[in-house]
C-alpha cells in the first residue's frame, strides 16, 4: 500500500474523474480535483502534488498550457505528468522518461499502474517508463508512425495483439527494420499495419540497429496501405494458402529479366510445397508472393500438385442436384435483394482460430469448396476466430455457400448483424479446451435465433471423448446437449473427415424441409 501521496486529478469528464477519485482513494492515495485548467493551476502551486493527471481538453486552460505553466514554474518543474487525451497530440516540453502520455480507454488498474512506476521511478532518481502507449483500436499503426515521423522521434515502438507481437524501430522518425513472428523488414511491416486491435507502447531509446528498410517513412507507408488494399481486393483471387504447389518447367528454361521473387519462389520449391510456406519464407511481402503465384500459375509456370487424400477420386457427392436446386430456390425465395440471389451464407461462431481452419481443412474433400482465407489476414494460433468469408460452396445451379467466420462470440451482436445478409445456417465448433467460453455461443446462438431462425449443427473438435468406451460418450454428449440446450434426439457431430459431409447434409436437409424467419 503506497504511503498519502497527494494527486492532483484535472479531467474534462466529472463521471471519470469520480470514478478513478474513488479508486485511487481505495488505493491508499489522495486526491484534489480540479474541473478545469485555471483550478489546476491554483492547486498545483499551492499542494504541489507528487503527480498531477491532466486531460488535454481542459476549459480555461488546456492541459498542454498548463504543462508549459507549470514547467517553467521553479516549485512545480520537477512534478510528473500523466496526460490523458482521445488521441496522440504532441506537447511541447514532453520529458522522455518523466512524463507519460495515455490514449483513451483507460481502465483503473492501468492507470494505477503507471502512477506507482512514475512515483517509484521518481524517488529512484532515474525515469525509465514509455512516452506513449495505448490502444490499436482507437489509433490506427500508420498514424501512430506518422506521429513519431514528424517528430522525428527516436526508439522502439513495440505492438501486441493477443499473443503475437512486433516492434518497429525509428531513428529520427524515418523506419530502420520492423519484426513480427519471424519475418523482418517490409513484409513484418505491412503484416503489423493490418492489426485494428492490441496494444502499441512507444519507449524513447538510443537506436543502434542496422538500418534494414531503406524507403522513406512517408513513401513506405503509402505503398503499406496500397499492398493491404490490392491484397483485399483480389483475396478471392488469390491461390488457398494449404495449396499445394509445383513447378512445370525448369528454372533454366525461364527467360532473362523477370522479376527477382520468381527466382526465389523457384529456389522455396525445391524446399516447401504449400503456398503458405512460400509466403513465409519468402523475403518479399505476402502481397508481392500471392500475387506472383497466381501469375505463374495462370501462364502454367507452376501448377496445382494433388496430395493424398485431396485427389478428385477421394471426394464424395452428398448432395443431389434436386437437393441442390432445392436449395437454391429456398434461398431465392427467403430474400429480395436481387443482388444476393445467388448465395447463401453460414455462420462460423468456433471458440479459437485454429479450429476454425482445421475445419475449414476437412472441407477440402467436398465437391465445388474453394478456401479464400490467406495467411497475410488470418492466424490459426490465434484466440478468436477470423472476420470474414474464408470459403465458398459451390452447388450445382449456380449457388454459392460462403462460408463466414465471426470472431469472439462475446459482445457480438453488433457484428453479426452487419453480416446477416443472406444468412441461411449456423455452425458451432468448439473444444474441451473451449468449454468455458460454451455460454458465450449459446448467448450468440440466441440471439441470432431470435431475428432469424436457421438450421444450426453442434460440432466438437476433439475425438480423445470416443477412447473411454460409451458409457463416458454418453456422459459426454448429455453434458454438452445440455449446455447447447439441445433435445436428447439432436445430434451433436464429432469433428473428422467422414463425418464432415453428414455436418453439411443435416444443415441442408433441414433448410430445405423446414421453413424459417427472415427480418
Amino acid at each position: 500500500m503506497p504511503g498519502k501521496e497527494k494527486i492532483l486529478l484535472a479531467l474534462k469528464n466529472d463521471e471519470e474523474s469520480r470514478a478513478f477519485t474513488a479508486y485511487l482513494f481505495g488505493m491508499g492515495y489522495e486526491t484534489s480535483i480540479a474541473k478545469d485548467g485555471a483550478r489546476a493551476l491554483e492547486t498545483a502551486i499551492a499542494e504541489s502534488p507528487a503527480i498531477i493527471i491532466a486531460d488535454s481538453e481542459l476549459s480555461i486552460i488546456s492541459g498542454e498550457r498548463l504543462f508549459q505553466i507549470l514547467r517553467n514554474n521553479p516549485h512545480t518543474s520537477k512534478i510528473p505528468f500523466l496526460f490523458v487525451a482521445d488521441a496522440i497530440i504532441d506537447v511541447k516540453g514532453f520529458r522522455t522518461g518523466v512524463d507519460i502520455f495515455l490514449v483513451r480507454p483507460l481502465n483503473m488498474e492501468e492507470l494505477h499502474a503507471r502512477i506507482r512506476q512514475t512515483l517509484s521511478v521518481k524517488e529512484s532518481g532515474g525515469f525509465t517508463s514509455g512516452e506513449i502507449e495505448g490502444q490499436l483500436r482507437q489509433m490506427s499503426l500508420a498514424d501512430i508512425l506518422q506521429f513519431l515521423h514528424l517528430n522525428k522521434k527516436e526508439g522502439v515502438l513495440k505492438i501486441s495483439s493477443g499473443d503475437t507481437a512486433g516492434s518497429v524501430y525509428i531513428k529520427d522518425g524515418q523506419i530502420c527494420n520492423a519484426v513480427t513472428g519471424g519475418v523482418e523488414k517490409e513484409k513484418a511491416l505491412f503484416r503489423l499495419l493490418q492489426w485494428t486491435d492490441g496494444k502499441f507502447e512507444f519507449l524513447p531509446s538510443p537506436i543502434a540497429v542496422t538500418r534494414k528498410i531503406q524507403t522513406s517513412t512517408g513513401n513506405l507507408l503509402m505503398e503499406g496501405m496500397r499492398q493491404i488494399d490490392e491484397f483485399r481486393k483480389s483475396s478471392e483471387s488469390f491461390p488457398g494458402r494449404k495449396m499445394t504447389i509445383k513447378a512445370r518447367v525448369e528454372e533454366s528454361q525461364l527467360p532473362e529479366g523477370l522479376q527477382p521473387v520468381v527466382y526465389e519462389i523457384f529456389q522455396l520449391l525445391k524446399s516447401f510445397g504449400r503456398v503458405e510456406e512460400i509466403v513465409e519464407n519468402s523475403t518479399y511481402t505476402d502481397y508481392e508472393v500471392y500475387k506472383t503465384i497466381l501469375a505463374m500459375l495462370s501462364k502454367g509456370i507452376l501448377e496445382e500438385s494433388k496430395v493424398k487424400g485431396e485427389s478428385s477420386s477421394e471426394t464424395i457427392d452428398f448432395l443431389t442436384h434436386d437437393q441442390s436446386i432445392s436449395i437454391r430456390e429456398k434461398i431465392i425465395s427467403r430474400f429480395s435483394d436481387t443482388h444476393s440471389l445467388n448465395y447463401g451464407k453460414i455462420f462460423l461462431i468456433s471458440t479459437s482460430g485454429n479450429i476454425v481452419e482445421g475445419f475449414i481443412e476437412l472441407c477440402r474433400r467436398i465437391p465445388g469448396f474453394k478456401i479464400t482465407y490467406k495467411s497475410a489476414s488470418f492466424t490459426p494460433t490465434a484466440k478468436e476466430n477470423p472476420l470474414g468469408t474464408i470459403a465458398v460452396l459451390k452447388l450445382y445451379g449456380g449457388m454459392d455457400i460462403h462460408l463466414f467466420s465471426i470472431p469472439t462470440v462475446k459482445n457480438m451482436g453488433p457484428i453479426w448483424k452487419s453480416f446477416s445478409s443472406n444468412l441461411i445456417g449456423l455452425v458451432l465448433l468448439w473444444d474441451e479446451e473451449g468449454g468455458k467460453e460454451i455460454k458465450e455461443m449459446v448467448d450468440a446462438k440466441q440471439e441470432i435465433l431470435l431475428q432469424r431462425r436457421v438450421p444450426v449443427v453442434h460440432v466438437f473438435a476433439d475425438t480423445a471423448q470416443d477412447t473411454d468406451g460409451g458409457g463416458h460418450k454418453k456422459a459426454f454428449n448429455l453434458k454438452y446437449k445440455k449446455a447447447f440446450n439441445l433435445k436428447l434426439d439432436e445430434p451433436i457431430f464429432k469433428m473428422d473427415s467422414e463425418m464432415i459431409f453428414e455436418i453439411f447434409y443435416a444443415l441442408f436437409s433441414t433448410l430445405i424441409k423446414e421453413d424459417y424467419v427472415t427480418t
